[in-house]
């Protein structure tokens, strides 16, 4: 495993992280499905305790993934590694209520919440999660630096909403950047790099930690999907992929066939063009069981050729 460092922050953190998002198995908020479905209790605690084992280090979680599930699993699986693990968590997607509370009062009880949740006094990184551009006040980042000053988060970002428009996306990411944030998590595989590069930039000049969320575009980049997927109705992606949008897909990843001939698998070659760019500190795919680990640590110390990122780049930039 290799290591960078997270921004400004002090923090070293293994290159490639875990998302634990799916180890949050199904979950719905208003009858939608906001979760994964086929995920086992057991398999996860296992997964989040091999992956310690080959060397990663960081852990993205939030108190939404499976209403405090997968705060609970990640917990349990770094138990005995609790102190030495850099594990970043979210706040703002209520548990209360339908849908964000971004209120002091809200966010001092969700930060408690999740501590318990992951049995430890504080969290490495304490992240917004998706807060519209006008929850993005003074007051709201003034908050979470004093909540740094308190000892109970040591830096803390937001996480950028995949939901609103390019543009919207790169606003976002700029104001929070203003307002003081420490690290920046968004979308970004490629599939979907307008975004990033519009932010990098803008955070390596200001020192802010960059966090590739999605590397895989939702599983479309391990290889197993195709024109012919249908997900699950407990699965998120059953909203987000229609059949268009799956059939769309699938002929965006037969483009990318290519890169086989230089990474050992589609998953090796998606990780690596994250880790190609510097302005990347940690790539945090996600896995549900440890068989699913060998193929993501592996690309850990590698990037893609230059011409394989142009030709990337040239389909999808």
């Amino acid at each position: 495993m290799k290591f960078r460092e997270l921004g400004r922050t002090g923090i070293q953190v293994s290159e490639v992280g875990l998302g634990c998002w799916p180890i949050g198995g199904a979950s719905f908020r208003g009858g939608s499905p906001t979760g994964w479905s086929g995920v086992d209790v057991m398999a996860s605690i296992e997964t989040v305790r091999a992956s310690w084992a080959q060397g990663v280090t960081f852990y993205d979680t939030a108190d939404a993934y499976g209403r405090g599930k997968s705060e609970v699993l990640a917990g349990l699986g770094l138990y005995d590694n609790k102190n030495d693990a850099v594990i970043c968590t979210k706040v703002g997607m209520s548990l209360a209520a339908p849908g964000q509370d971004f209120s002091e009062p809200y966010i001092l009880g969700a930060l408690d919440a999740s501590l318990t949740r992951l049995e430890r006094d504080y969290v490495d990184l304490y992240l917004l999660h998706g807060p519209p551009i006008d929850e993005m006040t003074d007051a709201l980042f003034g908050l979470m630096t004093d909540l740094k000053g308190s000892g109970k988060i040591r830096a803390w970002g937001v996480s950028i909403s995949p939901v609103e428009t390019s543009d919207v996306v790169v606003e976002e990411g700029l104001r929070a950047m203003e307002g003081g944030a420490e690290a920046i998590q968004l979308v970004y595989n490629m599939l979907q790099q307008k975004e990033g590069d519009a932010l990098f930039p803008a955070a390596r000049e200001k020192g802010v930690g960059m966090i590739a969320r999605v590397p895989l575009a939702s599983g479309w980049l391990t290889g197993k999907y195709n024109e012919n997927t249908a997900f699950p109705a407990d699965d998120l992606r059953s909203l987000r992929y229609t059949p268009d949008r799956v059939r769309e897909t699938a002929a965006q990843v037969g483009k990318l066939d290519f890169l086989l001939d230089e990474a050992d698998s589609m998953v090796d070659a998606a990780l690596r063009f994250v880790l190609s760019n510097p302005a990347v500190s940690t790539v945090i795919p996600g896995a549900k069981t440890p068989a699913q680990l060998e193929g993501i640590v592996k690309a850990a110390g590698k990037t893609l050729s230059r011409e394989s990122l142009d030709r990337i780049r040239e389909l999808f930039g």
